[in-house]
């Protein structure tokens, strides 16, 4: 999908199996984890196949002239709630640090977004982190029409990340 609000050239699509390289630039970029082109570790790769065989698990990925600058993912669970109309949740909306408030995140969610409706699904869930109150995600999620109604919990069964660590300690 072209997307025409935002500058240069922007696209969001569907990444296939050849775009794990393209996803973990855009993640690895965003967490500031050193330089963006390195090889995917063999976790990775297989973790990656995982997600390219679930079915109700779309990855997207916006370019702009062609270079990744933005990732999103959205997983369609069957419910027996809501007449039986599936719900969608939207994970790891994620954009490159020096393209951040330019329309991308927007794309991406948008088009998850798109494709819920298509699919039926009757509520789109979206966590996002505390912490991203004063960056401006919450601003941009309630400008996408996410109304902040209900209270999240997490537990960590493996490691807290270290970015979760330090706002957990502010």
């Amino acid at each position: 999908m072209l997307m025409d609000n935002v500058p240069g050239a922007f696209a969001v699509r569907v990444v296939g199996e050849a775009d794990l390289s393209a996803v973990l630039r855009v993640l690895t970029l965003a967490r500031s984890q050193g330089s963006a082109l390195r090889y995917p570790s063999d976790l990775e790769r297989r973790t990656w196949a995982r997600m390219m065989d679930t079915d109700d698990l779309t990855v997207y990925l916006g370019e702009i002239d062609g270079e990744p600058v933005a990732t999103a993912a959205l997983l369609v669970m069957p419910h027996l709630t809501y007449g039986c109309a599936p719900t969608a949740f939207i994970e790891a909306v994620v954009v490159v640090p020096e393209h951040r408030r330019k329309g991308f995140a927007t794309g991406v969610v948008q088009c998850a977004l798109s494709d819920a409706r298509e699919l039926g699904c009757n509520k789109v869930q979206l966590l996002s982190h505390k912490r991203h109150v004063a960056d401006g995600a919450h601003r941009l999620y309630e400008k996408l029409g996410f109304k902040p109604e209900a209270e999240g919990f997490r537990l960590y069964l493996q490691q807290v990340p270290p970015v979760v660590q330090t706002a957990q300690a502010r």
